[in-house]
């Protein structure tokens, strides 16, 4: 039993990170591969854990900091300083529905 129980977990495991990963070799007409990204405000449809995911199994890193590294902010309601200092910075800034129009299907 014990060993089923050890087999079930990993399965899981491996079936969570390859959710979370995506294919990292379907990277064609993917923008956001090798890019940094941050999300800021309140988001529609994620949660702040969902939408790294999701930034996470498009090839990209999801990052918590607005910095020159950045390469996009996905900006919510209520945005904040992040907003202000990617605008400084020049860094690209989506709305969430922006975003989702990006990701290739």
């Amino acid at each position: 039993m014990q060993h089923e129980k050890k087999k079930f977990i990993k399965l899981r495991f491996e079936e969570r990170e390859d959710q979370i990963m995506g294919d990292k070799n379907n990277t064609n007409n993917n923008p956001f591969t090798g890019c940094t990204i941050v999300a800021t405000g309140k988001l529609e449809n994620f949660t702040r854990d969902d939408i790294n995911s999701r930034i996470i199994s498009l090839g990209a890193t999801a990052s918590n900091s607005v910095t020159h590294k950045t390469d996009y902010l996905i900006c919510g309601a209520k945005p904040g300083s992040k907003l202000v200092k990617a605008k400084e910075l020049g860094i690209t800034v989506l709305t969430e529905q922006e975003f989702l129009k990006m990701i290739p299907a």
